[in-house]
């Protein structure tokens, strides 16, 4: 069984129809991520509704630019994660982002709501769904200061020195579609042993052009056994176990 670790399901116009279609091509599990108060409202409700569902609830960066009223949300946000803590497998997705963010003033905000992030995850002991880009060097410096129980960073395309220094924290890296074609992404599955990778499809972004959906993560499963010159199902088996180090709860629950 493959397991799509970050997926922005609610974002689908007919989700039933997408989860189908994973189940079809062997994705059994998928971690729905939330980016915004509202979405993670919308998350808790379809997770209820399919077994192959696990939310995880967070604050995407770019919130800072999209949502004038995210600082005076931040009490009912940190509430609702609280209160639906067991029903959660991760927080995410959360992180910084310098890249698309070019307003250097949303930056302070961006940091407190990440440190936020942490801290909630910190005390409910859950891992965390990364987004760094551009922000990586802060994203770094920040994370030393946590004690969080698996931390993946997803879709890494940021510098390599700091890609090593992850590798050599013991962060886990999900590798999307986009590596059938990114050089910066085949560097990541060549760079991260085998025992720290993971599969997402950051749907519903599009890669060349096409949606993405879970079912396609059985393309980027293949691409990593190529790159690693692996046989796929070993890939799988790998993959599996790497994804129940870092999730837990989407194992036992449901």
């Amino acid at each position: 069984m493959l397991i799509d670790v970050h997926c922005h399901i609610n974002l689908y116009l007919n989700p039933n129809e997408i989860i189908h279609e994973a189940k079809q091509a062997g994705v059994g599990k998928i971690i729905a991520v939330a980016m915004s108060f509202l979405s993670q409202k919308r998350i808790l409700e379809i997770s209820e509704q399919s077994d192959s569902l696990y939310p995880a609830l967070g604050i995407h960066p770019e919130e800072v630019k999209r949502n004038k009223n995210i600082e005076a949300e931040l009490d009912s946000i940190i509430d609702l994660i609280t209160s639906n803590e067991s029903k959660l497998c991760a927080i995410g997705e959360i992180g910084l982002d310098h890249h698309f963010i070019k307003d250097k003033n949303l930056y302070p905000l961006q940091s407190k709501i990440f440190n936020l992030m942490l801290s909630l995850a910190q005390k409910l002991h859950l891992p965390v769904n990364l987004h760094s880009k551009g922000a990586e060097k802060q994203i770094f410096e920040t994370l030393s200061s946590y004690d969080i129980p698996n931390i993946n960073i997803h879709w890494y395309s940021g510098p390599e020195k700091f890609l090593k220094l992850g590798i050599d924290r013991g962060y886990y890296f999900s590798i999307t579609p986009a590596v059938k074609y990114s050089p910066a992404m085949k560097k990541t599955v060549s760079l991260v042993d085998i025992d720290h990778l993971l599969l997402e499809s950051d749907g519903p972004v599009k890669f060349s052009g096409k949606i993405g959906t879970p079912a396609m993560i059985k393309e980027v499963l293949n691409e990593i056994a190529s790159i690693k010159k692996m046989n796929a199902k070993d890939v799988e088996e790998k993959i599996w176990n790497n994804t129940k180090n870092v999730f837990p709860r989407i194992f036992t629950s449901k």
